[in-house]
């Protein structure tokens, strides 16, 4: 996986850790989250841009970093869950920070399943008080097969 290459990880997480997390979020991780998270814990950038390119925004979000279980509590996927939780919908979670701050999110469950891009921060042009949630992608494979990397 070519994303996974130009990452900067947090190390990875085996069966036990990943039963852990799901128990602290209270959800059931999709499968290809979790194959991620075995593999890297998340991660930065290493020397490039993890450039997303999202077709309904007509935008390219940069990718700041993909949350992990980590002692730093700015790249911990339980604290920014946990600090956030009240705002999202049951069955969300947070995963990945883009560089304006915003957040990339996937619900697990429903008739909103998916990933989307919360614009918490009204960074983007189209993003109003009324729509600040982007669709992404149905998976999170998906969400990486839309990542390029850029120089």
């Amino acid at each position: 996986m070519k994303i996974i290459e130009n990452l900067k990880t947090f190390g990875n997480l085996n069966e036990s850790d990943l039963n852990s997390l799901e128990d602290a979020l209270e959800i059931s991780l999709p499968t290809d989250y979790k194959e991620f998270l075995s593999k890297t814990n998340g991660g930065c950038p290493k020397n490039n841009y993890l450039v997303l390119k999202v077709p309904s925004l007509k935008e390219e979000l940069l990718i700041n970093f993909f949350l992990g279980v980590n002692d730093d509590e700015n790249f911990n996927i339980i604290s920014w869950n946990n600090d956030f939780k009240i705002e999202m919908p049951i069955s969300t979670f947070i995963f990945g920070v883009e560089y304006g701050g915003g957040m990339f999110i996937q619900i697990t469950e429903g008739d909103d399943k998916g990933v989307y891009f919360w614009d918490s921060n009204f960074s983007l042009p189209v993003t109003s008080n009324d729509e600040n949630v982007f669709y992404i992608a149905d998976t999170f494979s998906d969400f990486l097969s839309l990542i390029t990397i850029d120089k």
